[in-house]
């Protein structure tokens, strides 16, 4: 059989050369990374803005690196921890930079708005279980701690790009309110 099709009967193979199941944690995460960057390339599609588009792009590449450390778990890769450690720094700055051109939220917001924004919302969503499944897998192996505070603050920051581009596009924020 050629490369394609290995995986007909529920396990596939790491980087690392290791046959695992496909349920297997590291898996979980890593196809939940994937899922990610998917959406997250969906989400340009939609957005015009240049700088914007340049930030999700290099997470993108962030994923890759994180889905990449994640295979090796059980190893110490410095050059990878010190670029995930860079891409942690890089994910702060655009959380500062983008707060500060938003209205303080007051209340709760409904995800939705303008395309660009709600699929933003969706992605947070994602990274929501990403980090669920990170965790999942914390308990088995060690994670490199920087991996878990990327996927954290990665969802803060979509939902503030969410925000940005309904700002942009001037969507007014539908706010919930709690009605018994």
């Amino acid at each position: 059989m050629g490369k394609y099709g290995r995986g007909d009967t529920g396990e596939t193979y790491l980087l690392t050369g290791e046959k695992v199941w496909k349920d297997d944690p590291r898996l979980e995460v890593i196809g939940g990374l994937d899922e990610l960057s998917s959406i997250i390339g969906l989400a340009k599609s939609f957005i015009e803005d240049e700088d914007t588009c340049r930030i999700l792009e290099a997470i993108q590449g962030h994923l890759f690196t994180i889905g990449y450390r994640i295979q090796f778990t059980s190893e110490s890769l410095e050059d990878i921890n010190g670029e995930i450690k860079n891409s942690l720094e890089d994910l702060e700055s655009w959380v500062k930079d983008y707060e500060s051109k938003l209205p303080i939220l007051k209340k709760f917001i409904l995800p939705g708005g303008h395309e660009s924004a709600a699929i933003l919302h969706v992605a947070r969503a994602i990274t929501r279980r990403v980090e669920r499944r990170i965790i999942t897998l914390s308990r088995r192996e060690p994670i490199q701690s920087e991996i878990l505070a990327y996927i954290n603050r990665l969802s803060t920051l979509l939902f503030l790009l969410a925000r940005y581009m309904n700002l942009k596009r001037g969507y007014k924020e539908k706010e919930w309110t709690r009605k018994i």
